[in-house]
């Protein structure tokens, strides 16, 4: 987990706004072949989603990287929008590094659109 919060720390020194893990690593049932499932929320990214996961692979860490690069605006349309992912963050995320603000504006929004998602 160290090598994973070195790597947010990076990034959120080059710009990013957050780096939040979520999926199995998250939960905490990752298995030995588990990867690491990273929310990148930037507004210094291209506007072609590959481009962006270019700017983001390290293949120098000991775990493989699978992020989701999303600008600060998709990031909070979504939670809008009550996208699972988002509910995934909400109820698994670990902010890695980052501003722990947008987490908790997305989390306004997101149950601001359906009170029933509420956790």
């Amino acid at each position: 987990m160290r090598c994973l919060e070195e790597y947010a720390r990076r990034i959120v020194e080059r710009g990013a706004i957050a780096v939040i893990l979520i999926g199995s690593l998250a939960r905490g049932d990752y298995t030995a072949f588990s990867d690491a499932d990273l929310i990148i929320v930037s507004d210094n990214v291209p506007d072609d989603p590959l481009e962006r996961l270019r700017d983001f692979m390290d293949p120098t860490l000991p775990i493989d990287l699978e992020p989701r690069v999303y600008t600060r605006k998709e990031f909070l349309e979504m939670a809008r929008d009550e996208r699972r992912i988002i509910g995934e963050v909400l109820k698994y995320g670990i902010l890695l590094a980052g501003d722990r603000a947008l987490i908790i504006e997305a989390k306004k929004l997101y149950f601001k659109a359906s009170p029933k998602n509420n956790y």
